[in-house]
């Protein structure tokens, strides 16, 4: 353990890297060196990990994510690149990243991965657009709840609840979405929908109220 401190003192960007990428540590032996990649900046390596197969994909996860916490021109654009890489775990942790980062400006970039090949890129960039909450990607996220990708066999996959829990995070602009999202046939989606409106209204209209009546409140609510 000694050693391991001494190391983790004196590491630099490519030491620190292994450290915060080995999930055989600790958090706390790991987050001081993610903290360091985050502080170091050295944008051009951790570019290259997060571009190297032969590492990882915890390491290459560690160097991506740490991207979006640098606040410089050169990460973000890295995250942008990032987000079409040809590798899936490279595009969720981008996803991830740019939510983190917290820059509107990559929201529409982000959308873009709604569409994407693989499910669990599109539930982090359903997670990430929540945390942007971006008005303008409203549109995106109610055409991925309605995507025929979005159900398998019939059945609606898990991915349109994080849909409606986005549009949701978004704010009060979400109102008519959710409100078109309460006819949807998946019970659990329409749930979601539901309590979307109560967290961006503030309150309910399920007292003396049918469930009908009170998703035709809703309905009332939202298009004035």
């Amino acid at each position: 353990m000694f050693l391991l401190c001494v190391a983790m003192g004196m590491a630099g960007t490519p030491e620190d890297i292994v450290v915060a990428g080995n999930r055989d540590l600790a958090v706390e032996e790991r987050q001081p060196a993610f903290e360091r990649l985050v502080s170091g900046q050295d944008v051009a390596e951790l570019v290259k990990v997060g571009k190297d197969t032969d590492r990882t994909v915890s390491e290459r996860w560690v160097a991506i994510r740490a991207l979006g916490l640098v606040p410089t021109v050169e990460a973000r654009q890295a995250l942008v690149d990032f987000l079409d890489h040809g590798d899936v775990w490279a595009r969720i942790a981008a996803s991830g990243a740019a939510g983190e980062r917290g820059d509107r400006t990559m929201a529409g970039k982000v959308a873009m991965r709604l569409a994407d090949p693989a499910i669990l890129v599109r539930a982090a960039a359903a997670d990430a657009l929540g945390k942007l909450r971006d008005p303008g990607t409203l549109g995106d996220l109610e055409r991925a709840l309605k995507d025929p990708s979005s159900w398998y066999r019939g059945t609606s996959l898990w991915i349109r609840r994080k849909y409606v829990e986005a549009m949701a995070s978004t704010g009060v602009e979400s109102g008519p979405y959710l409100a078109r999202a309460l006819e949807d046939k998946d019970p659990v989606v329409s749930a979601a929908a539901l309590r979307g409106l109560e967290q961006v209204a503030g309150f309910s209209y399920k007292e003396g109220r049918t469930p009908e009546e009170e998703k035709e409140a809703w309905r009332r609510w939202a298009g004035k």
